[in-house]
């Protein structure tokens, strides 16, 4: 496949708070759910993002590496509990100034900054109180946001309300395996309700302050496909969509819940009166103006066989057999394609996911802009004898999945940024530092030398190989 993108398309890498600043008590800083969490006995693995990769000291270095790279632009969030260090809603002048600073480097390098307000990591405060399941939650984040927009106003010109609300849900609240390890499918649904309310609660504080910058949310999007064509197949595809995808990207797109989720939500048990009237109406009247979408895998579902509502992630890795995927009970089920690659972490490699789901997005939505905010592939990975580190296998994997992308997009997909996860390696939640993603590699054993992969020289050529002159 060949072609190019438009000159003014974005290219970059993302980057996570938690994930990569380190720094977790330094400047004014307060105790987020994850500090909580690695600090406590749940971390049974022990690993914590206390220092990660360092970006709080070394952002200079970092931004510098990616102008270096032929990078336009960088996703990053911002830490809640920099900004708002405690319940009393005290704004902490340190953290605004850390990230004034980012952004500061970021325009004198050219990059365009891309900020998630909320990537996995609340304050251990509103955590005690019951954290998303609280119906508090949507306001106190409402206010959060609203700090965010009135001290950084168009200095950030896109900004991301929520990351993932699929992920960080059921990861919470199904598997259990991310704070605060809860398995109740009840609390669950009302999580994954108050997201959503939050997400418009937030969009709404920003559309009072009539800035020029956008705002959108970052969804991970799972295409759903079914590898028999059955009437039964197709429920199975359709409850599956709702379940991964269209319960975030409805709402926030179209303003409404699909017509058909609470339904059958209601047909499985699950007790809906917490939603209410005058969230409806703030949903309906706060509407993304972009969609991200982190786009790893699709989502191969069959008809529901057997077994209780569960999401199956592997974060051991290598050797071990676990296929990452959901059970629905009544709804559907994963399903495995045994004629196509996995990682290391059985995740499917299968890159026509990307043109799939933006060609569905451009069916299903219309002329929304796109930002594909993370595609990026795992490996174990250390420096060879010359102190390189040759990932190869991320090159075609990044290399076929763009492929994919700008074919969409020279069919009138409007497709506006690509950024590879991730930036540097850095800590990858409950899996520790083994499972790297980085373009840039960090020597976590030599002072957090950064290493640029070759996969870090590759995407600067593909860069420039592929965007109209």
């Amino acid at each position: 496949m060949n072609g190019k993108v438009k000159k003014d398309f974005l290219w970059g890498t993302a980057s996570a708070a938690y994930q990569c600043e380190g720094g977790w008590n330094e400047g004014g800083k307060g105790e987020s759910n994850w500090d909580q969490f690695c600090h406590g006995p749940k971390n049974v693995k022990g690993f914590t993002g206390d220092v990660a990769a360092d970006f709080y000291h070394r952002y200079k270095e970092d931004i510098r590496l990616l102008k270096e790279g032929g990078h336009s632009t960088l996703r990053f969030s911002i830490a809640w509990t920099r900004i708002l260090p405690d319940q009393s809603g005290q704004v902490n002048p340190e953290g605004v100034a850390f990230y004034k600073d980012v952004l500061k480097e970021c325009r004198e390098n050219g990059i365009t900054p891309n900020v998630t307000l909320l990537h996995y990591d609340i304050p251990a405060w509103l955590e005690d109180l019951g954290g998303y399941a609280n119906p508090i939650f949507p306001d106190e984040f409402a206010k959060y946001c609203k700090v965010v927009f009135e001290q950084f106003g168009n200095e950030i010109p896109l900004y991301v309300t929520i990351n993932e609300s699929t992920h960080n849900a059921y990861c919470s609240y199904l598997t259990g395996n991310y704070p605060p390890n809860i398995h109740n499918v009840q609390t669950l649904v009302q999580v994954c309700y108050n997201l959503v309310v939050a997400n418009a609660k937030a969009i709404r504080e920003f559309r009072k302050l009539n800035l020029t910058s956008q705002v959108g949310i970052v969804h991970t999007t799972n295409t759903v496909q079914i590898l028999k064509d059955t009437p039964e197949y197709r429920v199975a595809q359709r409850r599956g969509d709702l379940f991964k995808n269209k319960w975030v990207t409805d709402p926030a797109i179209l303003g409404k819940f699909p017509d058909d989720l609470f339904p059958l939500l209601e047909e499985s048990g699950i007790d809906l009166s917490f939603v209410k009237e005058e969230d409806l109406e703030i949903i309906k009247h706060n509407t993304i103006d972009f969609l991200g979408q982190n786009c790893y895998t699709r989502a191969l579902v069959k008809p529901y066989e057997s077994g209780e509502t569960n999401y199956y992630p592997n974060n051991v890795g290598a050797g071990v057999k676990t296929i990452e995927g959901y059970t629905v009970k009544g709804w559907f089920q994963t399903d495995v394609d045994p004629n196509t690659p996995k990682n290391a972490w059985s995740r499917e490699i299968y890159p026509k996911t990307v043109y799939d789901m933006l060609m569905g997005i451009k069916k299903d939505y219309g002329d929304i802009p796109v930002y594909i905010t993370e595609n990026g592939h795992a490996l174990y990975e250390q420096p060879d004898a010359n102190g390189e580190v040759n990932d190869d296998e991320r090159i075609e994997f990044l290399k076929s999945y763009l492929e994919w992308l700008i074919k969409a997009e020279n069919e009138g997909c409007n497709v506006k940024g690509y950024y590879a996860w991730s930036t540097t390696d850095c800590y990858s939640w409950i899996n520790g530092y083994e499972k790297r993603y980085g373009l840039i590699y960090v020597d976590y054993a030599n002072g957090l030398k950064r290493i640029p992969k070759k996969s870090y020289h590759w995407y600067r050529e593909f860069i420039r190989e592929h965007t109209e002159d």
